[in-house]
């Protein structure tokens, strides 16, 4: 083995060392492609707790409307049920709108860096 081969190694390990730089150096940065395609494997992995989201915004949605429609029932038969409907949007409105916004946006709100 020469003093070259030493100190540098063989043509082989130079070789597979620069692949290696070159793979490190190209994963370093992101194309426009390349985001893409990782916004699309991303939205995939969540396609299982979309499932999970449904469950949830049934859960909050079907009481809130059941709820506000004897509201609206009791409200056209003239009685006064106004209050009612105010306290049914306290203590769901938020929920409501919580669990629909999320299982609308859920994987497609911009990810800070």
């Amino acid at each position: 083995m020469s003093l070259w081969s030493r100190i540098f190694g063989s043509a082989s390990f130079v070789e597979k060392s620069l692949d290696a730089i070159t793979r490190t150096g190209d994963a370093m940065f992101f194309t426009n492609q390349e985001k893409a395609q990782y916004k699309l494997d991303l939205l995939k992995a969540f396609e299982p707790f979309k499932l999970v989201q449904r469950c949830i915004v049934l859960l909050f949605t079907i009481p809130y409307i059941i709820l506000h429609s004897m509201v609206i029932v009791g409200c056209m038969h003239g009685l006064e049920w106004a209050p009612i409907g105010e306290m049914i949007n306290e203590a769901f409105g938020y929920p409501v709108l919580t669990a629909v916004g999320l299982y609308l946006t859920g994987g497609v709100w911009p990810k800070k860096s």
